[in-house]
């Protein structure tokens, strides 16, 4: 009785924990499941403000490559009127702060171009800022390269005047130039400290320039100049920011993944990103010659909702904990039986995978990764091939099922022969092969020729019928041969065995 009561006691205990492990798992796939809900959700606005942002700043390339388009199909005469095309299109902007005219100019042609310059712009002075170095007027350059000067610029305030005369004496810059004549492609620069904003050092690197080439369509494709857009990158972030807010608490962190932004990738990155942990996905944003990596994350904690939600199934997993739990059991030991069921099926199936089913023998697709793993593994080994010398004649006058007795028996035989570690193999019909270490070549065929002689002097009992057989056997040796080569060569000394009279083994030399 009291062994009774203990069971009686025990089971309803233990499906109540399982039920409640139950409950917990459903709790926290609820959970998961709002989760990826929000994840969802964040995966789409974070797509959604990414291809904004894409199509922005493809806008603003458009618009770019317009104004560069006015100075290759215009004639040199009517450039003045550049900045009436500029101001259309920066109206259509509001990240696009300004154009800039970057004539190349040789330094034999500077005097003249300075001279034709200053009748629009009076105090038009020819200036560069080298790398690390202070404000430096006139020119520097030291192989009397030619430069890209500024030299029209819109909008024409008094900020932006200033910036007239302006060329670059650095590499980077030269660089630029020489990806824009090798693609024809507009090239991006890194974040920059725009000039607009003075030369101070300390001041935030707010802006990015999109250099836009201008051919010479009548002289070689040679460069005429360039065109620089000047983008205030904080608008493009600022506005990414704004749009998402409104419905998710999101913060964004823009990298610069391109060419010399390694010392200062982070272009953007909203306040307090570095202490939020939450859901965080990665968008990229391509650009023509460089790509942006746009990271999201979302503050998240459990709301009020989610928190009912998880409630009421923890008070509904407790009180059917003690109606399901039997059930559960039996539910349980149910799939224990059947997964004890399926493993042995399993193991039935993993043998008649690589096994034949007469023999027992590995079969066909056994043989091509065991022969393959030895080739790879660039093994020494002799490949043997035999088959039943005149098989056909035993199932014509016999009937197959005596046939297939007779491939039992010789396999049978064959094995009681073999070394350890041989592989025997069924190709086939009545064709075996054997993979074998034995490499000399003398004791090869005294192995072989054993073989030949115990299948030639059994016999086997069929009914009343006594039947013999004998085999055919071809080996080779492989020493440098692909799986192909040396399948080929010992399938040619079976054959000869055959010419030679049958019963009988022969190598390759």
């Amino acid at each position: 009785m009291p062994q009774l009561m203990n069971k009686k006691l025990l089971y309803p205990a233990l499906t109540f924990v399982f039920t409640a492990l139950v409950t917990a798992y459903a709790l926290r796939f609820v959970y998961q499941t709002q989760y990826q809900h929000t994840v969802s959700m964040v995966e789409n606005l974070a797509a959604q403000q990414a291809e904004n942002l894409q199509k922005v700043i493809e806008s603003d390339l458009h618009f770019i490559g317009s104004g560069a388009n006015f100075y290759h199909s215009t004639k040199p005469s009517h450039w003045y009127r550049f900045p009436i095309f500029a101001e259309e299109l920066l109206s259509q902007s509001d990240t696009l702060i300004g154009l800039q005219w970057m004539e190349r100019v040789e330094k034999a042609d500077l005097e003249a171009h300075i001279a034709k310059t200053r009748k629009t712009f009076p105090n038009f002075e020819l200036y560069t800022v080298p790398k690390d170095g202070p404000k430096t007027k006139g020119y520097i350059m030291p192989n009397d390269e030619a430069i890209y000067v500024a030299s029209d610029i819109y909008p024409r305030s008094e900020a932006n005047q200033g910036l007239l005369g302006f060329y670059s004496s650095r590499l980077r810059f030269q660089l630029v130039v020489d990806a824009l004549m090798a693609t024809g492609e507009p090239n991006v620069s890194d974040k920059v400290r725009l000039l607009q904003d003075g030369l101070d050092r300390s001041l935030q690197k707010t802006g990015l320039l999109v250099y836009h080439p201008v051919f010479d369509i009548k002289n070689d494709q040679s460069l005429l100049g360039v065109v620089i857009g000047v983008i205030r990158t904080t608008k493009y972030f600022e506005g990414i920011v704004k749009r998402t807010a409104t419905e998710q608490d999101l913060l964004i962190k823009v990298i610069d993944m391109g060419f010399d932004a390694e010392d200062d990738p982070i272009l953007f990155e909203s306040e307090g990103w570095a202490d939020t942990q939450g859901i965080e996905i990665t968008k990229r944003v391509t650009l023509p010659n460089r790509e942006w990596l746009i990271d999201f994350k979302l503050a998240r904690g459990v709301t009020e909702s989610e928190r009912f939600s998880l409630a009421s199934i923890a008070v509904a997993g407790f009180v059917i904990a003690a109606l399901l739990s039997f059930i559960v059991m039996l539910l349980v030991r149910e799939k224990e039986r059947l997964a004890e069921l399926l493993e042995v099926r399993t193991g039935e199936l993993r043998f008649m995978v690589d096994h034949d089913t007469l023999t027992g023998l590995y079969n066909r697709r056994a043989f091509n990764r065991f022969l393959a793993e030895k080739v790879q593994s660039e093994q020494t080994f002799a490949l043997v091939g035999f088959d039943i010398d005149k098989f056909k004649l035993i199932n014509d006058h016999f009937g197959h099922v005596a046939g297939d007795e007779m491939l039992m028996f010789v396999a049978d035989i064959v094995k009681a022969q073999l070394d350890e570690g041989d592989v025997f193999v069924r190709m086939g019909g009545d064709e075996f092969c054997i993979i074998s270490d034995k490499t000399e070549s003398s004791e090869l065929y005294d192995y072989l020729n054993n073989i030949c002689r115990a299948v030639a002097t059994s016999i086997h009992e069929f009914g009343a019928d006594r039947i013999r057989c004998t085999l055919s056997i071809g080996a080779a040796i492989r020493m440098l041969e692909t799986g192909e080569q040396i399948l080929q060569k010992a399938d040619t000394q079976l054959y000869k065995s055959k010419q030679a009279g049958r019963n009988c083994v022969t190598i390759a030399e």
